[in-house]
């Protein structure tokens, strides 16, 4: 009784593994989708501040440079900075939200300066002199400062009257105040979205996941329903899929019912056999009592009993002989063993067989091509062929004359025995194949068939990858048809 849960187990196991890949990969689809965004709007906005930075830094050293500073005339100091920045409008319209520092050659701050509503101010909540570098060329730096990003752009202070000597440094700071904060609330909306996204992915995917594993479910269900009642038990599927699941349910159902079918005729097989078995051991048994009783004392009576019991016993033989080679018959295999058989040499062996064993009968043969050759045992089409033709001569009745055809269609061999004997009916023409099948039973028994006959000469055929048919009409005649692989005849194949 584990069966069941180990199925539920698999069922959740797999539905916990669909719903967590599907939620990972919509997930991770989203984050990349965003991620990529979120640095490109970053990367935007930080071009943009750089920009700005530089242009404000350019203009300051520029109006500077136009105060005439020299080495020797001035040192740089607050007093002589403050009065030429506060003189530059554009310098203060250009300085909205940044900071402008000022620092001698040696690196040493000199003031700092902001500009909020066009009014320039000293600015002294944060001293950037740690990220100065002295050197003659401008520089960019993007250092994160408590935790936010600052961009500094820096370029040198140079005398009016030799421009290869420094006499300062000017660093224009912008905080980023509006970009941090764009980009925090971009970062946050992101995480959000990236939440709800995980949960409808999640949900998505527990949906789909048990949508497509319904029918799994169902199928196991019914494998447990199978094992405990029988297989008449079927999955019907609600909505016709053409996917690889509703091919697979097709398919169950498909190989449930063959299953079905074969065990049917197994129990049939069973039953048929035993009811063959019982009567001549009857029979046999009844001679015996007879002959223990008082027959022996009694030539007559053990004379008839001793020769009925040896028919019974040679009848019992023939029936266990023929479902062994009915066994035989199904695990042929189409790797080893087979032969290039030339079908009209065997077709003709046994037409002039045949008229040995029943002189009183006619067998003619048409053939419309010559030299057919397929791939089987000899034996094997052998056997196929005096089946066929036995059946023939035991059902001709009054008729005496068997006809017997060979042709090709394409790549396919045709052979037909047609009497002219007692038919077949519509509702029975498709029966004569099953295993123990007699059209008239007591006709059959007069004439020793056990209805193997027919069944073996289907399984061989069909091993060989042929097909057998039954054309019929009652009192008329019955032509039974077998078809085979044409192979054309070859150097490797030749003798």
């Amino acid at each position: 009784m584990t069966t069941p849960n180990t199925f539920s187990l698999k069922s959740r196991s797999l539905k916990f593994k669909w719903t967590f890949g599907a939620s990972a990969a919509i997930f991770l689809t989203f984050f990349l989708f965003s991620f990529a965004i979120y640095q490109g709007i970053g990367s935007m906005l930080l071009d943009e501040k750089n920009d700005t930075v530089k242009s404000a830094a350019l203009v300051s050293s520029q109006v500077i440079y136009s105060a005439n500073l020299t080495v020797d005339s001035s040192s740089l100091t607050a007093a002589s900075i403050g009065p030429i920045v506060r003189q530059s409008i554009d310098l203060s319209q250009r300085l909205e939200d940044q900071v402008l520092a000022f620092y001698d050659k040696d690196g040493k701050l000199i003031s700092q300066y902001t500009a909020e509503q066009n009014n320039v101010k000293p600015y002294a909540k944060y001293d950037y002199s740690s990220y100065l570098v002295k050197q003659p060329a401008p520089t960019f730096s993007k250092p994160k400062i408590n935790g936010q990003q600052v961009v500094i752009y820096q370029v040198p202070i140079v005398d009016s009257n030799d421009n290869a000597s420094i006499i300062g440094y000017i660093q224009v700071i912008n905080p980023m105040t509006s970009y941090n904060s764009i980009m925090g609330k971009l970062l946050a909306t992101m995480f959000l979205l990236g939440a709800v996204a995980l949960f409808i992915s999640g949900m998505l995917g527990y949906l789909l996941a048990q949508n497509f594993l319904n029918p799994l479910t169902k199928m196991a269900k019914t494998m447990n329903d199978i094992r405990d009642n029988g297989f008449q038990k079927r999955i019907e599927p609600t909505v016709i899929t053409k996917d690889e699941i509703g091919e697979l349910t097709m398919v169950f159902n498909d190989m449930m019912a063959q299953i079905e079918r074969s065990f049917e005729q197994q129990k049939q097989f069973v039953e048929d056999a035993s009811h063959e078995l019982r009567t001549p051991v009857q029979i046999m048994e009844g001679h015996l009592k007879l002959l223990n009783r008082w027959g022996k004392d009694d030539p007559a009576v053990l004379d008839e009993s001793l020769n009925a019991s040896l028919t019974e016993l040679e009848r019992m033989k023939k029936l266990v002989q023929e479902m062994l080679d009915l066994s035989r018959a199904e695990q042929i295999s189409q790797t080893k063993e087979l032969q290039l058989v030339c079908v009209n040499d065997v077709l003709e062996q046994v037409r002039r067989n045949f008229e040995v064993m029943h002189e009183d009968f006619t067998f003619t043969l048409k053939e419309d091509d010559k030299d057919l050759h397929a791939l089987i045992q000899h034996n094997h089409l052998e056997q196929i062929l005096i089946i066929i033709s036995d059946n023939a001569v035991k059902y001709s009745g009054d008729s005496k004359q068997i006809e017997m055809h060979i042709g090709k269609d394409q790549d396919k061999i045709n052979v037909s025995v047609k009497d002219y004997g007692v038919g077949i009916s519509k509702d029975e023409i498709d029966k004569i194949f099953n295993r123990f099948y007699r059209v008239d039973k007591a006709r059959s028994r007069e004439v020793g068939g056990n209805g193997l006959g027919l069944a073996i000469a289907k399984e061989l055929v069909s091993g060989y990858l042929g097909s057998i048919q039954a054309q019929s009409e009652d009192s008329v005649g019955t032509t039974i048809t077998i078809t085979l692989p044409l192979i054309e005849k070859k150097e490797e194949f030749a003798e």
